[in-house]
């Protein structure tokens, strides 16, 4: 899977989807970071929610068995996305399509702009400071 984000560190799905559901942030930083589990202070944390909404949304989350809790560290409870999920396998699915779509595209328009950055550029100022020609008369 290819995962990519804007320097400003909006990822593409949710730039393509347009939306800011905490829910879709918190499942995109899973989706993201397949191969831990977190804390919910680190998800809220990775998802760049203050840890009140990523409380209020929670439940949804586990009522849905879209997350699931791998182990207990200290007092902390650890989650990672629930594979097993119909729902989670295709927005799994879904997220990798999104993202393999945006690279084409990103690698097509850099081939264009190397086509054209590799053609002769001809300016105004070329044109005028070029030799004029004198029309040849028979």
């Amino acid at each position: 899977m290819i995962s990519i984000a804007d320097p400003l560190g909006e990822s593409i799905f949710l730039k393509v989807f347009g939306m800011k559901s905490p829910v879709l942030k918190i499942l995109d930083f899973l989706m993201d970071n397949p191969g831990s589990d977190y804390s919910k202070t680190e998800i809220a944390q990775g998802a760049d929610l203050s840890r009140g909404t990523l409380f209020a949304v929670w439940p949804r989350l586990e009522s849905f068995e879209l997350v699931i809790m791998t182990r207990e560290v200290g007092r902390s409870r650890m989650y990672k996305l629930n594979k097993k999920n119909p729902v989670v396998k295709k927005l799994v699915e879904l997220d990798d399509v999104v993202s393999d779509f945006y690279a084409s595209t990103l690698i097509n328009a850099d081939i264009e702009t190397e086509k054209h950055a590799s053609e002769p550029h001809h300016s105004r100022i070329d044109e005028q400071l070029a030799p004029k020609k004198e029309p040849v008369v028979s």
